[in-house]
C-alpha cells in the first residue's frame, strides 16, 4: 500500500487516522492525517486500490485528518484539516474508479458564508480547521465540525462546495 502511494503521489502515507465504508459495506476508505493521503481499498478482499493524496492549503499544510461517503456512494468527503480546505473525491464503487476533484474544495480560511460573514473570524469562528464531516442522510447537507468552535453545513454535490448554514 505505501509503495502504491509513493509510486502515485511521490511521497509514502504517513499516520492512519479513521477508516470508513461505503453505505453497502464493499469499500473502505482510509485517511493518513500527516501525508493528506486517502486509501480507498476493497472491503472483502483488503486489498489497496488507489491512493489519493489531498492538495496543500493554508500555509503549505495539508492533511486528511477525516473522511465520510456521502450516503448515495457518490462523493468521499475529506477534511483536510491543517489545510482548512473541505475536499471531495468521486467515488464509483462498481468500477473501482476514485476521482480527486480539487475545484470542488471549500477553503475555509478565505470563504465567506452565505450571511456574508468571513468563514474564518477572530470571533465567530476562530480555527476554521475542518474536523469530522458527517451526512445523516441522503442529500444535503452535511455537517463539518471546525476545530475552533461551530460548524457549518454544507451541500457536497455544489462544484465548488457551498455552504448552506453556519453556527458559531
Amino acid at each position: 500500500t505505501a509503495d502504491m502511494c509513493f509510486a502515485k503521489t511521490g511521497a509514502y502515507p504517513v499516520r492512519p487516522h479513521m477508516v470508513v465504508f461505503n453505505s453497502r459495506d464493499t469499500h473502505g476508505a482510509l485517511s493518513f492525517v500527516a501525508s493528506g493521503h486517502v486509501i480507498f481499498f476493497d472491503a472483502r478482499t483488503r486489498a489497496p486500490l488507489d491512493c489519493i493524496r489531498m492538495q496543500a492549503g493554508a500555509g503549505g499544510a495539508r492533511q486528511a485528518h477525516a473522511v465520510w461517503p456521502t450516503n448515495d456512494d457518490q462523493y468521499m468527503l475529506v477534511a483536510n484539516q491543517n489545510g482548512k480546505l473541505f475536499e471531495r473525491i468521486a467515488t464509483n464503487y462498481a468500477t473501482n474508479t476514485f476521482i480527486y476533484e480539487p475545484t470542488a474544495s471549500l477553503n475555509l480560511a478565505t470563504c465567506t458564508t452565505p450571511n456574508g460573514f468571513p468563514c474564518q473570524d477572530p470571533v465567530l469562528r476562530p480555527d476554521n480547521a475542518p474536523i469530522c464531516p458527517f451526512t445523516a442522510s441522503p442529500g444535503v447537507p452535511a455537517f463539518v465540525t471546525l476545530r475552533g468552535g461551530g460548524m457549518l453545513l454544507v451541500n457536497p454535490y455544489t462544484t465548488p462546495i457551498s455552504i448552506v448554514a453556519e453556527y458559531d
